[in-house]
């Protein structure tokens, strides 16, 4: 039986730390950290190479998961258990269910050979917040889309709370970055409509006639849709608001206008 790890000047605990705090050590060590089952078990089944769980009884009892432990373990991957106050010193959460991961990196750069899933993508313009790139994420994946394309992001994909954000679908994502150029091409080639999102556009996602293959591009929280884009799209269009606000979360522009598509497609299949 193997002794739990109990000192918080571990090296693997340290280890943790460094790759939770830097981006640096992320990419040397081609390592990142998940924190939570629902990420853990997310990573597994989404076929990512996860190294090593960490685990705590005593978080994992209170949280009510020693169940959802035992039955990880069946899947034979490498297991070490730490005390309370390493866990807590390895941990990025407030309030933890004891359950930590470190998990092999994945190339999400954009190659030649990619090509998008489905007949809908989003884009990502110059995104900047990883909070908001983990609820894209999310509501990516809710709505069914496979494909997001980070244009000249500033994100690193691999920053703990894009994890948490993503409540570990960040893993079930197919996520490509690039330059605008590289994307731009990519849309093109694949003969997808580009529609661009903008307060500023004359035309409300209501009555904007959407193609049968549709990039929607968003822009960065701070600036919005940049020349680049503008300048290329097919077609632009806005969200319909009534009250004082003149722009909305990233997350929620995301949402508003996958939803409008969803319901338009919903309807355009009924018999």
């Amino acid at each position: 039986m193997t002794v739990p790890i109990t000192s918080t000047s571990n090296d693997r605990v340290k280890e943790l730390v460094k790759l939770r705090e830097s981006p640096r050590r992320r990419e040397q060590m081609q390592l990142f950290v998940i924190e939570g089952f629902n990420e853990v078990r997310c990573s597994i089944e989404f076929g990512k190479n996860v190294e090593t769980v960490f685990y705590c009884k005593q978080f994992i009892e209170t949280s009510g998961l020693v169940l959802e432990l035992k039955k990880l373990k069946a899947d034979k991957i490498n297991f070490v258990e730490l005390g309370s106050d390493a866990f807590k010193k390895a941990s990025y959460r407030n309030s933890s269910d004891g359950f930590l991961a470190t998990v092999k990196m994945w190339d999400i750069s954009l190659t030649n050979l990619f090509k998008p899933i489905g007949n809908v993508c989003v884009v990502l313009d110059e995104i900047e917040k990883p909070g908001n790139l983990g609820a894209i994420i999310r509501t990516v994946e809710a709505m069914g889309v496979r494909t997001l394309l980070l244009s000249d992001s500033c994100v690193d994909f691999f920053n703990p709370n894009v994890i948490r954000s993503s409540r570990g679908l960040f893993a079930g994502i197919n996520v490509r970055a690039g330059s605008k150029e590289q994307i731009f091409k990519l849309l093109s080639q694949e003969k997808f409509s580009l529609v661009g999102t903008s307060g500023k556009a004359k035309q409300s996602f209501w009555d904007y006639e959407f193609d049968k293959k549709n990039a929607f591009v968003f822009g960065s929280e701070k600036d919005g849709l940049g020349k680049f884009w503008l300048d290329r799209v097919h077609g632009t269009i806005k969200i319909p608001m009534s009250g004082k606000a003149d722009s909305l979360n990233l997350n929620i522009s995301v949402a508003c206008v996958l939803t409008e598509h969803q319901r338009r497609s919903a309807i355009s299949e009924r018999p």
